[in-house]
Order: C-alpha cells, then sequence, then structure tokens
C-alpha cells in the first residue's frame, strides 16, 4: 500500500498556492458534505478546511449537514451534479458511495473512510479507475491486536460486536482475522442489527469466556455504549475499541466503558486529503490517477476511569506509551443547552471550570429557548437545560429535575446614542408599546424618534414584565419590533440608535448599552434583595434521572463560593 509521507503533503500545500494563485482567479466552488456529527469527523472537516485555507486557492465551500439522514445526503450531492461544482469532499463511507453513485462526472475527495476497498469505493488503494480518491482512516489488524495485547497481556479470547451491515468494522475483522491466530488471540464474534440486541449479544460472548470485548468502527455500538457497560462493567471485562468515541462516552450514572482505543489524528486525516483536491482543482489531474493516502503514525488513547471502574491495573510500559491518557474529567463533555438568557454566564462559568479541572469540554451552544432546553434534556440530546422560568406541570410529568441557581433583574436599556433618558416610569413603557410615545423628546431626552424591541409571547423577560407592569400584557400589537432569542436582542439594541428594548443584566456586561431606572429604582443587588425592584427573572439548570460526572461537577460548581461570585459579576444574585 503506498502511503505519503507527511514532509511531502506539508510540502505540498505549502508550495501550491504560488502555483495556484498564479494561474487561477476564478474560486473553486467545493461541496462539502457531512454525514454524522461525531468529534472524528468534525475535527477532519476542520483539518480540510485549514488545508485548503492554507493553500491560497480562490475557493468558495458549500458545506450541507444531512444529520444521518440518507435522502438528504442524496439531494445535496444532486444538487451539486446540477450545479457543477468543481469538486466534492466527502466525510465518511457512506456519504462517499452516495456521492459516487449520484455524481459519477465530479472528482470526489473523501476522508475518513476505513476501507474503501472492501466498502466497494474503489478497487486498488492506487490507481483505483474511477472518480474517486482521498485518505483512509485504515490501521492494520495486526497492529490493533498488538496494541491491545499490550494493554490486557493475557488476552487469549478477544469478543468483536458489531452490525455485519456495516462494511466498515466487516473489513476491520476480516482483516484482524489473518493475524489473531499468529498473535495467540481467538476471536469471537457478535453481530447484531439493533440496540436490543447488544447486551445478550455481549452476554453470550461472555459466556463463551472472553477476556476482553473489541468494539471495531461501529456507530450503532459507539451511540449505546451506556448497553455496553450494563454487561462489561458487572462483568469487570474490560473494553477495547477503535475509535475515541468507544472510551469517551459515559453510562447513565457517569461511569467510563471503554478503556483502550487505536485511532488516528482525524485533524490530521482530513488535511491529509488536500494536496490530492488542490491536485485535481489547479491541474486536472484525474482522481483515478492519485493514489489513496494514509497516516503513518496513529494514536493509542487510554481512559483510567475505565480501567479504576472494573478494578483494572493497566501495565506502566503501557501507559507510557499513550498518546493520550483520559483522568477525571479528561475525555468527558456535556451540552446544556436553552435559554439565551442565561447564556453569556454560564459560558463564562463553563470556561472557569474548565480552566480549573484541566479537562473535560462543557458546551454552551446558541440559544433554543427554556422550552427548547427542556425537550432537549428530556429527549437525552443534551446534558443539562439552561432555563429562565420554573418547569411546567406538563414538564414535571417527564421526570426532570429543576434547580434554581440564580435570580437576574430584568431591565430597560438603551443604545448610548439615546441621551437625557435615564428613567422609565411604568406609564412611560406603558406608552413606548402602545405607540403613543414614539419621540425621545416625549421623555425628556433628544427629539428623535424611538425604536423599541420586544420578545415573543412566551418569553421569560416578557412573562416577568406582563406580570409586574399593569397593562402591558393589554398590549396585544405592541409598537416594537420583534426578537426571537437574546443574543439577537442584545445585537440588534447594539447596532442599531435610538433603541430601547429590555434584557436580562447578566447581558450587559461587555457592552456600552445603558441601564435605565424602573419608577425611580435602579436593578442594584440591594434593591433586587429588599423586593424594591420587582423585575426578576429565575435562571435555573433542569436535568434528568441523577446528576452524575461532569455535568453533576458543574451543578456544584455553580454553588460554590467561586461560582457565587461569577454569578454575582454578572449582576445576578446567586441563590
Amino acid at each position: 500500500m503506498k502511503r505519503w509521507l507527511m514532509v511531502v503533503i506539508g510540502f505540498l500545500i505549502i508550495s501550491m498556492p504560488c502555483v495556484a494563485s498564479a494561474y487561477y482567479d476564478k474560486p473553486w466552488k467545493i461541496g462539502i458534505l457531512m454525514w454524522h456529527e461525531t468529534d472524528h469527523d468534525e475535527a477532519a472537516l476542520k483539518g480540510f478546511k485549514a488545508g485548503i485555507e492554507l493553500s491560497g486557492i480562490p475557493h468558495t465551500f458549500d458545506l450541507k449537514r444531512a444529520y444521518s439522514n440518507e435522502k438528504t445526503a442524496k439531494e445535496f450531492i444532486k444538487k451539486w451534479e446540477n450545479e457543477r461544482v468543481d469538486l466534492i469532499c466527502t466525510i465518511g463511507t457512506k456519504p462517499t458511495i452516495w456521492a459516487l453513485e449520484e455524481a459519477t462526472d465530479i472528482p470526489i475527495v473523501f476522508t475518513s473512510v476505513t476501507d474503501p476497498v472492501a466498502s466497494g469505493i474503489s478497487d486498488r488503494w492506487e490507481k483505483q479507475g474511477r472518480n474517486v480518491t482521498g485518505s483512509s482512516n485504515w490501521i492494520d489488524g495486526r497492529y490493533k491486536l498488538e496494541v491491545f495485547k499490550e494493554g490486557i497481556p493475557n488476552l487469549k479470547v478477544l469478543g468483536v460486536i458489531y452490525n455485519p451491515m456495516n462494511p466498515v468494522p466487516v473489513a476491520e475483522v476480516e482483516c484482524a482475522k489473518k493475524d489473531a491466530h499468529e498473535l495467540g488471540i481467538t476471536l469471537k464474534e457478535a453481530t447484531i442489527t439493533e440496540v436490543d440486541q447488544i447486551e445478550p449479544a455481549i452476554s453470550d460472548l461472555i459466556s463463551q469466556g472472553i477476556d476482553a470485548l473489541w468494539v471495531p468502527i461501529e456507530v450503532l455500538v459507539y451511540q449505546n455504549m451506556a448497553h455496553v457497560g450494563r454487561v462489561t462493567l458487572p462483568a469487570k471485562l474490560p473494553v477495547v475499541s477503535s475509535s475515541l468515541e468507544g472510551i469517551q462516552v459515559l453510562t447513565s450514572q457517569g461511569e467510563s466503558v471503554g478503556m483502550i482505543s487505536v485511532t488516528v489524528d482525524y485533524e490530521a486525516l482530513g488535511r491529509l486529503c488536500v494536496p490530492a483536491a488542490i491536485e485535481m482543482l489547479t491541474t486536472g489531474k484525474e482522481p483515478k490517477d492519485i493514489p489513496i493516502t494514509t497516516l503513518e503514525h496513529h494514536r493509542i488513547l487510554i481512559n483510567a476511569n475505565a480501567a479504576d471502574a472494573i478494578g483494572y491495573k493497566i501495565p506502566p510500559t503501557f501507559l507510557a506509551k499513550a498518546s493520550q491518557i483520559i483522568r477525571g474529567f479528561s475525555g468527558q463533555k456535556i451540552v446544556i443547552g436553552g435559554t439565551g438568557d442565561s447564556q453569556q454566564l454560564l459560558w463564562e462559568v463553563a470556561k472557569v471550570l474548565e480552566g480549573k479541572l484541566g479537562g473535560g469540554e462543557i458546551e454552551v451552544p446558541e440559544s433554543i429557548g427554556s422550552g427548547g432546553g427542556i425537550r432537549a434534556v428530556a429527549a437525552g440530546k443534551i446534558d443539562l437545560a439552561r432555563v429562565a422560568r420554573p418547569l411546567k406541570e406538563n414538564e414535571k410529568q417527564l421526570g426532570l429535575t429543576y434547580k434554581c441557581f440564580a435570580k437576574s433583574p430584568v431591565v430597560f436599556v438603551v443604545h448610548p446614542s439615546v441621551t437625557g433618558v435615564e428613567d422609565l416610569k411604568t406609564e412611560d413603557i406603558i406608552g413606548i408599546y402602545s405607540g403613543k410615545i414614539n419621540v425621545w423628546g416625549q421623555l425628556g431626552g433628544q427629539d428623535q424618534k424611538i425604536y423599541a424591541i420586544t420578545r415573543e409571547v412566551g418569553d421569560s423577560c416578557r412573562i416577568v414584565l406582563n406580570k409586574q407592569i399593569s397593562g402591558l400584557e393589554d398590549i396585544t400589537e405592541p409598537a416594537a419590533k420583534v426578537i426571537y432569542n437574546t443574543p439577537e436582542a442584545v445585537a440588534t439594541l447594539t447596532r442599531h440608535k435610538k433603541t430601547v428594548g429590555f434584557l436580562p443584566l447578566s447581558m450587559t456586561i461587555g457592552n456600552d448599552l445603558k441601564i435605565l431606572k424602573v419608577d425611580g429604582v435602579y436593578p442594584s443587588a440591594e434593591n433586587i434583595r429588599s423586593g424594591r425592584y420587582k423585575l426578576v427573572v429565575p435562571f435555573g439548570i433542569v436535568y434528568k434521572g441523577e446528576l452524575k460526572g461532569l455535568a453533576k461537577r458543574f451543578v456544584d460548581f455553580l454553588s460554590s463560593n467561586e461560582g457565587k461570585r461569577l454569578i454575582a459579576e454578572y449582576g445576578a444574585i446567586p441563590e
């Protein structure tokens, strides 16, 4: 199998810009198809895009995400076929196969394809005769088995679980079979096609006396590692994997399952196919004449937490070879989705906690609203929901827990260009939003038009204002532009002069928006605690089941002295 050295690839990427920019002026249009939203694929995408950017060739990316929907993926490919894009980049085996079916005369470059020959993408690794080439994450089966045996010296019988309809793990297993006997390892296979088959299949393997369980690159199993752990953890059975995902996932009790993984650097893998892409675009070279490449170096990852969970002692010499050792919260990731009201505050808390822990990733994505966060956590799609209201009765029936960690004043703010106005009386607010007051001069300011923004019906801050300001709820058609999330409301108020709107005080930190008094009362901590300032929205966290792992650590941090200090810095009152 021919492999390109990384030194040569680096030279090609660095030297190609001069050639490309000298002879090509038009922007090449590159369609990129994402099939799975895994950490591996995201890293490969990052590497490919960075490599193209570094090359300096004029280009535009048309990134499409299919979110595991085959019909959607094929529609994207057909769109590119009709538009005659210059190049299609596919990330993963399935989208590459579909691209070959739908776009037979457009060059295709792939990455993150494990075995392009076994999956039918190409006939050979070199000059394979089709309109496709790229970089493969293939690792020789013998090397994997050698790593597993070094980490588990008594390994003689290795169980393996996979979906026989998936060509990727099938190729891995077939390759491993060729060398297993020579290494003194017997492979015991269990095939599954549904989630419910995972636990019985592993139990059957354990009854055959396996010394460890191998999970090859199989999404069905990776997405359900908790089911694997239900059987392997009580049996104190080591679990090894061909992917980082296999050692990252936690059970619902916060326990790690996968102990050892042999994988590649996927960001480097994404960069690895860039020279081929540039060569096809700038010289017109046929993909069939460009060999498929693989990375020379591999990564050994060890999850020490998984070893601790089954009481297994990893050999010190093997630990010394690891590219990364996951301990404590390292390797864990939680997502905290929901309202935009507490987004900036919790993002800051997350960054501080990440720095303290030295491991673990806490993601605070863009707003999907309190209701969206609650639905997502109930469905198991996120770990914690950030909310700006208590749970409704129907939400309480979903087995959810609500914890209020702070109270934040809802404040009326104006763009810095508004001068002469420091205080809004209740009747002023009614006048502005009913349209009866439409010039700042009516409130002591300059003779300029008032531009007001409001939030959608059901927004937490609007609910608080409707409850506390008599008559506001009766304005069915406010003389204001409706904004549908808090970060966008901040952006609108910051960009446009003469505007007025309302926000949680925590979202005014770091900008120049001017906070107004309401009926002569400023939203200070003292006035909130005394009850003089009544416009207050609760900030809470919602979760399902028992808190474990990094999610528990985050919620506990909110109640710590340092967490409370951060909350106070953002103008909220910690609980």
